[in-house]
């Protein structure tokens, strides 16, 4: 049947257009803000990243190799069998590791170039993960995978890092979220931990008695100090109060010695008093030893006139 030429005429002119239109649409390429882009023509990278914005490239001999980069997150799992890790004692175990990275844009190139494909990346990313965490558990017993958590998943990081250095990504955390072991052996690993647990409270128990048998020692230490410093004020009391006493007497005696001698004096002033008078007056004549003087007239009387 012949295809009349108004019709081929215009099955032509819809394929150009429509041509036209893809290669429109192929010109052009977008880069969102959390995108980096290569450009790649007949194979060969172009040397500039694409930054986010609108591309022109050559259509249908161009192709613009986008990269997301904000963080992602991949997470590895051992199962507790054939590919789980060994312990230093020999056991199987299993678990889950989660590593947060993301691509290095200064190294966005490297994708295309080096690894042609970003799956090459995270294939490298589970390999390394699975190597550095048999690595690790190797060093370690089934028990100090449980007791030292910590360190294993730092150690675990660690051997991540290295091993992916060479990759055009950013590694950001590794962190260990499970560990798994065989049924029997959870058991043991319940049994050891009540065990563990069961030392931990008699230590705290005996350090609490300990705690508080020093508290009773300082008590009876301040008590017996109390005491010594009664004591010694009570004696000190005592030899002041005694001191005081001793004083007082002191005292005593001597205000009656001073009396005494006051009293002396007095009378010994008369006996010279009475002398004096008696030489005043003394007209030859003895005048006998117990006299005395008549107040007033100076007369001299024995004292056995007097009576």
């Amino acid at each position: 049947m012949k295809v009349p030429k108004l019709k081929a005429k215009t099955v032509v002119g819809a394929v150009i257009l429509l041509l036209i239109v893809l290669a429109a649409s192929d010109s052009f390429c977008v880069v969102q803000p959390n995108e980096r882009g290569v450009l790649v023509i007949l194979g060969t990278v172009q040397e500039a990243v694409l930054e986010p914005g609108v591309h022109t490239k050559v259509p249908f001999l161009s192709q613009a190799r986008k990269f997301r980069i904000e963080p992602k997150s991949s997470e590895v799992k051992f199962t507790v069998g054939q590919d789980g890790a060994i312990t230093k004692d020999m056991q199987t175990v299993g678990t889950t590791v989660s590593v947060r990275w993301m691509y290095d844009t200064s190294r966005i190139m490297d994708i295309v170039k080096v690894y042609r494909d970003d799956r090459m990346i995270t294939d490298a990313m589970r390999d390394n993960v699975k190597a550095s965490v048999k690595e690790t558990t190797g060093r370690y017993s089934i028990y100090e995978l449980v007791e030292q958590q910590n360190k294993i998943t730092a150690e675990v990081a660690k051997a991540v890092l290295e091993r992916m250095a060479s990759y055009p990504i950013q590694i950001s955390q590794t962190t260990i979220t499970n560990w798994d072991w065989s049924d029997d052996f959870d058991k043991q690993i319940k049994e050891t931990a009540n065990r563990t647990q069961q030392v931990r409270q008699a230590e705290q128990e005996a350090n609490i008695a300990e705690a508080k048998a020093q508290v009773k020692v300082r008590e009876a230490n301040a008590n017996l100090e109390a005491e010594k410093l009664n004591a010694e004020a009570v004696r000190v009391k005592a030899q002041a109060e005694a001191d005081a006493k001793k004083l007082e007497g002191e005292g005593i005696a001597s205000y009656n010695r001073s009396i005494a001698q006051n009293q002396a004096l007095e009378i010994r002033l008369k006996e010279l008093e009475i002398e004096l008078e008696r030489a005043k007056r003394w007209d030859g004549r003895q005048v006998p030893e117990a006299a005395y003087v008549v107040p007033g007239t100076g007369a001299v009387v024995p004292l056995t006139t007097k009576q």
